[in-house]
């Protein structure tokens, strides 16, 4: 209360100097007689009238109207140039009732119009603490829908729509909303893209089928869009198609300098896909240490009956996907037979997509598998060991044996 208080009358001081200081401090008015100019004038306009006249450019009829009306205007000059008498000290008397008036009508008109509640200093930290709860979200979002309904023809308040479901995770209703957006919008790569981003989350995270569809579309209409290059490369990752995820990803990477995050982030993808590879990678990028971090920890072993059969430099991809829908690995570790038994763990800083992590999902499937060819799409007759797991709990090292056969 009392800052709020220095600050009105610091801010009425402020304008009481712009008022009373030029009325207190009223300059001298020189008074000017501009009489003679005005005749001279008057006479130069007299003498082209009748040069006029006798060169024949005008007649006797319009020359005495015309030269009537040069007298009377001269007249009328002459007498508004009378001489000013001014009372220098006139008005300053003005000074002692603005002084009182002006701060009683501030503190009037605040008093109808402003907040009293601004004087209560526990109401005024409590107002600046208060969030919008849940339930305002969603009123705000019921609200927006209504409106929608009201007006189906607003593409930019489908787009709106979406994004808030999207925001509460309400992955079906964010796609009718942007569908419903595409068809007034017709094919832009911002809409296309968020699209298939969302029918992306409702599917679990993949990108196969529709979702790369939509981004491949996408990049016809503008081959340099930064957020279809990520996805098609996400897409074309999750395909098995490593080499072309990085052809997309480098290009990606020409849109950044490489002290940037974003140039660093679309590192670590290209890194992972070579990995898959079978590549050997030297890692120059920090990965960033995700809040609430969930990680998994695997003891990998092979069962007895394939020992024989694997040959070890055949490799091991180990990896984490949602238990249920999509099959986007969460994170993912490549190693080889000769390695196992081994101890590996899996985390959110190996996942692909920053919002398809480890601790995104209530529930994962860790699968190990045995490839020859060193694809990471499992094929037919590949020796593998998978289980469920939650990630609400703390599962201690789990012992994860590959013994069986993928159908």
């Amino acid at each position: 209360m009392i800052q709020f208080g220095i600050f009105v009358a610091l801010l009425i001081a402020i304008a009481l100097c712009f008022l009373l200081i030029p009325l207190w401090l009223k300059p001298k008015i020189v008074s000017s007689d501009d009489s003679e100019i005005n005749i001279e004038l008057a006479q130069k306009k007299l003498r082209l009238l009748e040069t006029d006249l006798e060169n024949g450019v005008l007649t006797q009829a319009q020359y005495e109207p015309l030269k009537n009306e040069l007298m009377l205007n001269l007249h009328r000059d002459l007498k508004q140039s009378e001489t000013l008498i001014v009372d220098e000290k006139k008005g300053r008397w003005l000074a002692i009732p603005l002084a009182v008036f002006v701060p009683l009508l501030a503190l009037a008109i605040y008093s109808v119009k402003g907040d009293l509640r601004a004087f209560d200093d526990v109401t005024l930290q409590t107002q600046m603490k208060e969030k919008p709860t849940s339930a305002d979200i969603n009123a705000m979002v019921e609200k927006l829908a209504q409106k929608m309904k009201d007006n189906p023809s607003d593409s930019e308040g489908w787009i709106m729509l979406a994004r808030s479901y999207k925001v509460m995770k309400r992955y079906p209703e964010a796609v009718e909303a942007l569908r419903k957006g595409l068809a007034l919008t017709g094919d832009q790569p911002e809409v296309l893209l968020q699209l298939a981003d969302v029918i992306a989350m409702k599917n679990g995270g993949s990108l196969l089928g529709e979702p790369a569809e939509l981004v491949a579309k996408a990049l016809d209409i503008d081959a340099n869009n930064d957020m279809g290059l990520w996805l098609y490369g996400l897409a074309n990752a999750e395909d098995g198609k490593f080499n072309e995820a990085i052809g997309f990803w480098q290009k990606l990477q020409t849109h950044y300098q490489p002290d940037d995050d974003d140039f660093k982030e679309v590192q670590k993808l290209i890194n992972q896909a070579k990995e898959a590879l079978g590549e050997t990678v030297i890692s120059t990028v920090e990965n960033k240490v995700v809040a609430n971090n969930k990680a998994i920890h695997l003891i990998v072993s092979l069962d007895e009956k394939f020992k024989t059969a694997a040959n070890l430099e055949d490799f091991v991809f180990i990896y984490a996907q949602p238990a249920q829908g999509g099959k986007m690995p969460l994170a993912v570790v490549k190693k080889q037979v000769k390695d196992l038994p081994l101890d590996v763990t899996l985390d959110d800083n190996m996942a692909m997509m920053p919002a398809m992590t480890i601790s995104s999902v209530e529930k994962v499937q860790v699968s190990a598998r045995i490839s020859h060819s060193g694809n990471a799409i499992a094929q037919s007759g590949e020796p593998i060991g998978k289980m469920e797991l939650s990630t609400s709990v703390d599962n201690g090292a789990v012992k994860l044996v590959i013994s069986e056969i993928v159908p």
